[in-house]
């Protein structure tokens, strides 16, 4: 599992000096201040839910539901302060839905976000909680290893029981899927309308058709992108089978910690799927890793920060952990990490080329961190941590307009989403105040940059 730690001190030698550009913050003296903010605001974020055991830490205030990977990234904002309990709350609340569901909605437990999963960092969360518990929980690991294989079933299940169908013609990788019934495809149709304008005037099966696609983005979390070119279930995403990876190299870990005999070679598997992603997701002349387009049989045309997930799972080898630095400048901002490379969009998605979101921040720094290049992953922590504090400081639009409405932002707060021009992000729909991963996010980046400032 740690293996990839021993990469740091050669990286360190082969650093170029552009990796190591410097960047003046431009808002540093605020930074503590919002850090001081979200520690004493973010438990109104508690909520409880009448379908889920414990109270959590959600995105807004008052949510009935936890969406799925959010509260990775809300989890590791909780454990740097003194909500940290509500971490394993949110841990144990996702538990608790695999167990009940067999898998985990993008939104648990809604009637509109149960018909597809999103990214699977339910393992990872597990053994951060686990590594940070004093005493050690054995307990806690034991039940989640159970509960954690199956919702690694619900992935990789290719029986006629499946819930959702993740194959693809690639033996050991998988994709996002959905399981929404054809009214469900027709009324996210309605929402589509809305948000992208449209024609309500077409037949139901032609509804389907187009919304198909979009719950398949919705399942990736990232609703909505070009990254897999309006055909997203034809595409072996990078960060599902990264993810996936780690499931199987904490299988081993978790069996070797509760002494239980293994009837799968996990590490093989790892390493077997490890393979595969380097074989048909690592693009050489590129120097990125990217999504795999099974049907047409070549890579995605697009570039996304997602390249940087096997950084953060320690898939990537030295050389190309490297080559990934180099090809930063395809995605880094102003103010952060973009989603994806200008392809020059006709409309702008909140997925695609000019949005900075907090949790691709946090996953980029982490995976430059783990492979050695401290120094980049210093300036990226920098720049999102400035963003966030330049709309902390004038929130830029300083209003929106909905339904005929207007509403004027307010000043001393955080928002949903963000821009690579340093401004909110209300591509799609109007970004409002939220905690969430945004919180979660800033925390950890400042944590992690203040350690290294001493």
């Amino acid at each position: 599992m740690l293996k990839f730690i021993l990469f740091a001190p050669f990286v360190l030698i082969v650093q170029l000096h552009l990796f190591a550009q410097i960047y003046q913050p431009k808002h540093a003296a605020k930074w503590k201040e919002i850090d001081t903010y979200i520690q004493a605001n973010w438990i109104k974020q508690r909520a409880v839910s009448k379908d889920l055991p414990l109270p959590y830490i959600t995105v807004w205030p008052g949510l009935p539901f936890m969406f799925y990977w959010d509260s990775y990234f809300i989890n590791e904002g909780l454990l740097m302060g003194k909500l940290d309990s509500f971490a394993r709350n949110n841990t144990a609340n996702l538990l608790y839905a695999v167990d009940k569901f067999g898998f985990i909605g993008n939104a648990v437990v809604t009637d509109w976000g149960m018909n597809r999963s999103q990214p699977p960092y339910l393992s990872t969360m597990v053994r951060t909680i686990y590594e940070q518990s004093k005493p050690k929980d054995t307990n806690f690991l034991r039940n989640a290893y159970k509960t954690l294989l199956k919702e690694y079933l619900f992935w990789t299940d290719t029986s006629k029981n499946a819930i959702e169908n993740h194959s693809t013609s690639v033996p050991g990788l998988q994709r996002f899927f959905h399981h929404a019934t054809h009214q469900e495809l027709v009324i996210l149709y309605g929402e589509l309308a809305d948000r992208f304008g449209f024609s309500r005037n077409v037949s139901d099966s032609e509804k389907i058709k187009i919304a198909t696609p979009f719950a398949v983005e919705a399942a990736s979390g990232m609703d909505f992108t070009t990254r897999f070119e309006h055909r997203s279930s034809d595409f072996i995403s990078v960060e599902l089978n990264s993810l996936l990876y780690l499931y199987e190299i904490n299988f081993s870990w978790m069996e070797k910690i509760l002494t239980i005999p293994s009837s799968k070679n996990w590490l093989q598997l790892a390493e077997q799927r490890k393979l595969l992603i380097n074989q048909y997701c690592w693009d050489e002349a590129r120097g990125l890793y990217l999504d795999y387009d099974f049907v047409q049989k070549r890579r995605s045309k697009v570039a996304a920060v997602t390249a940087f997930q096997p950084m953060w799972a320690g898939i990537a080898s030295i050389q190309q952990a490297k080559r990934l630095v180099q090809n930063l400048p395809l995605l880094e901002t102003d103010w952060g990490i973009a989603t994806v490379e200008k392809t020059g969009e006709i409309k702008n998605y909140q997925w695609g080329e000019t949005s900075v979101w907090a949790p691709m921040q946090l996953m980029v720094v982490k995976g430059l961190a783990k492979y050695g290049y401290t120094p980049v992953a210093k300036r990226i922590a920098a720049k999102y941590l400035d963003l966030v504090a330049n709309n902390y400081l004038n929130p830029t639009p300083s209003s929106f307009k909905e339904n005929g409405v207007v509403t004027n932002r307010k000043k001393s707060t955080i928002y949903e989403k963000y821009k690579a021009d340093g401004t909110i992000n209300d591509d799609e729909y109007n970004a409002s105040e939220m905690f969430g991963w945004t919180a979660g996010s800033f925390l950890w980046l400042h944590a992690y940059y203040s350690k290294l400032k001493k």
